[in-house]
């Protein structure tokens, strides 16, 4: 078994067209589509009985975020989760995101809609950390490395990745 393409992650969210615009403008995503698959009469849609949208979001390096939204939509409650114990939750999860410049890409990311649940801070002396919330409250953390090289020395190879 080989895995033959970069991974995608699927996320649910009541609002796909507030995250499409979110992670379009804050992380570089593009929108690769947007279908919508309808109900089906014996109720036997695979992901929500009263059919589904499905956005495909393709991050710079090829890595996809999918979106998945019902088309009868909850309706959306206020983000309430903080930082302090990310890891006590049952099943939370983020996305992290590796950037070059973590007070840029916070700022931009607040300006965008996202929360801040924790500005940057140096967690390591090669490592700095800033944690935030999307539109909907999913968790993303933001990760800049001193010298990511180091880090990810795979990357040293692969085209336009680390110079």
């Amino acid at each position: 078994m080989a895995i033959v393409a970069p991974t995608e992650i699927g996320m649910s969210c009541v609002n796909i067209d507030e995250l499409i615009t979110f992670y379009v403008s804050a992380f570089s995503f593009s929108l690769v589509n947007k279908i919508v698959a309808p109900a089906v009469s014996d109720g036997g849609s695979l992901f929500c009985d009263a059919g589904y949208a499905v956005a495909r979001l393709q991050a710079p390096f090829g890595e996809r975020l999918k979106l998945l939204a019902p088309n009868n939509p909850p309706v959306h409650a206020p983000r309430s989760r903080s930082a302090a114990n990310i890891l006590r939750e049952p099943h939370a999860a983020f996305l992290t995101f590796i950037v070059d410049d973590i007070g840029q890409a916070s700022r931009l990311a607040l300006e965008c809609g996202a929360a801040s649940l924790a500005a940057p801070v140096m967690i390591r002396p090669d490592l700095c950390i800033a944690l935030l919330q999307d539109p909907e409250g999913n968790y993303i953390e933001l990760a800049q490395y001193d010298d990511i090289s180091l880090y990810r020395p795979d990357l040293a190879s692969a085209p336009g990745r680390v110079s």
